[in-house]
């Protein structure tokens, strides 16, 4: 017996089914949490118990192929994955969580003070979470809001923080804090199952990449550590207004967004027909209305990917079901309306080349940033996954994503791009997994590779491991912070409703917190006149 096969007889098999259900509980239920504790009672069970039917349904259909066809579709058959991998992807799940500051149980990046501050005021005020201006303090944050009477609405994407915010009103605040690690733990842990199916087998690339995988941004660091030039403001912000970031930075400081993003698109990815994207797709508007922009094009390719493919009546028909209208319906009024109550949160929007000092600059700037994010990941791949749909997909909306911009740091090129650049990932990992692959025909093929091949082979392994340059810097920031007992800013805000710390940090955090999520005469807005609780 070969060693493939005693890893595939030592096997545990977990039935796509439970696997999908588990993905999209974990999705559905902080909406849910969201409909009936935000909306008023007549408006938000009913629309809760729509999304509850939904899911449901939703699970018993995810294995039955496009066109009402009976067989079981390769992609639902069995996730199989050794138990030690089982366990090991688990605690990674777990490890990765903690590491990235979920929680605050150890030293956090500087976005933990927002985040933090989220949970807080989500556990301790009534929902809605509405804020009186007079229980500011601090006099700096006071001359910064520039109100000192009135109220404003928490109006901003926490969805994410839902389940343990309701957790720990139950229990409290620690309680919510623990919820919340262990609640991104089972969503780290759903995507790399879905990585197991997507990739074939399990194998140490896909906890690894979904770490580390990022940018070849060492090249502008070394540049500038020479030249000091101007442009350069962090590792991963070497241009203006362009930034992918890397996935442990994404998972440490956006994590709200990332995680179910992540595990949206390998739902997507996964899924064996259309009659239910409304649904699976459309919940990230309710995690990252600016991702929703990454996961259309995503949702597009899986529709014309040739398993889906029927003829015209037979698409229409599986396209339009109740479930993708209805689902998408309550998520785009729901949400949509949420958001837009903000619509200053927005910032400055345009094509790009609208904030550079020239055209020419923004060129160059451009053609640079492809070179550096794009090129290197797209490069590795090709000849591996150049037919691949979802390949081509993600690169070109790679390309393209940068050339506009949302917010003056341009959150639309980093949250927009967040499914393209996983899927890259996901492919990393496959690439990666067959270099060391026990099947007897890969194998074989690695002895005939020629010089020229080998070659090849150890630039793109080079390349890879410098992606990781950014994912490093950022786990030996926090790791050196946690060992040198470095204070962080995660107390820094507090809560929205009453900034304490005078220093100047707290005042740069007063400007973000009064321009993206408080939002005065929210009671004019559709949202609190026709659906939420006043």
């Amino acid at each position: 017996m070969t060693a493939r096969r005693k890893t595939e007889k030592a096997a545990v098999k977990i039935p796509f089914r439970l696997w999908y259900a588990l993905t999209v509980a974990f999705l559905v239920i902080p909406v849910i949490i969201f409909l009936t504790g935000y909306l008023r009672w007549f408006v938000g069970v009913p629309l809760a118990l729509c999304m509850l039917a939904f899911s449901v349904y939703a699970v018993i259909d995810c294995t039955k192929p496009a066109g009402g066809r009976t067989q079981l579709a390769d992609r639902a058959k069995d996730i199989k994955i050794p138990l030690s991998y089982l366990i090991g992807f688990a605690l990674f799940a777990v490890f990765l969580s903690y590491f990235a500051g979920i929680g605050e149980f150890i030293y956090s990046l500087q976005d933990h003070a927002i985040r933090r501050a989220t949970l807080t005021d989500l556990v301790n005020y009534k929902w809605p979470v509405i804020y009186d201006y007079s229980t500011q303090t601090n006099p700096d944050v006071i001359k910064e809001i520039g109100k000192t009477s009135g109220k404003t609405a928490l109006m901003y994407y926490f969805t994410y923080w839902m389940p343990a915010a309701l957790f720990g009103k139950l229990f409290g605040r620690t309680a919510a804090d623990v919820f919340l690690m262990l609640w991104t733990a089972m969503g780290i842990f759903l995507t790399l199952l879905g990585m197991v199916k997507l990739n074939g087998r399990a194998c140490i690339t896909q906890p690894v990449f979904y770490m580390f995988f990022g940018g070849l941004d060492v090249i502008p660091t070394v540049v500038h550590s020479f030249t000091e030039y101007k442009l350069w403001t962090s590792i991963e912000g070497w241009v203006p207004n362009m930034a992918y970031y890397c996935n442990l930075s994404e998972v440490a400081n956006v994590f709200h967004q990332c995680v179910p993003c992540f595990l949206i698109t390998v739902l997507v990815m996964l899924s064996v027909n259309t009659r239910t994207f409304g649904l699976t797709g459309g919940l990230l508007f309710a995690y990252s209305p600016l991702g929703v922009f990454g996961i259309i094009p995503v949702i597009l390719t899986a529709i014309f990917r040739k398993e889906m493919r029927q003829d015209v009546k037979g698409t229409l028909k599986d396209l339009f079901t109740p479930v993708n209208i209805i689902s998408a319906a309550i998520l785009l009024v729901v949400f949509g309306s949420f958001y837009t109550g903000n619509a200053g949160g927005v910032g400055k929007n345009g094509f790009t080349f609208m904030f550079y000092s020239s055209f020419g600059l923004f060129v160059i700037c451009y053609l640079c940033f492809l070179i550096i994010e794009v090129l290197p990941v797209s490069a590795v791949l090709f000849k591996r996954f150049r037919k691949d749909p979802f390949y081509r997909c993600a690169l070109i909306c790679m390309t393209l994503i940068p050339i506009y911009m949302m917010t003056w740091v341009n959150d639309f090129a980093m949250r927009a791009s967040m499914p393209s650049r996983f899927i890259m990932c996901i492919f990393l990992a496959q690439m990666f997994k067959d270099l060391y692959d026990e099947d007897a025909e890969i194998q074989a093929k690695k002895k005939k590779r020629t010089k020229k091949e080998t070659a090849g082979l150890v630039f793109a392994i080079l390349t890879v491991i410098l992606m990781m340059f950014p994912g490093f810097v950022n786990a030996y920031l926090i790791a050196g912070c946690e060992l040198t007992n470095d204070t962080d800013r995660k107390d820094m805000v507090g809560s929205f409703g009453n900034v304490l710390h005078a220093t100047d940090g707290s005042i740069e955090y007063a400007y973000v917190i009064n321009n993206q999520f408080y939002t005065d005469n929210y009671k004019d807005t559709f949202f609190f006149r026709y659906l939420g609780k006043t």
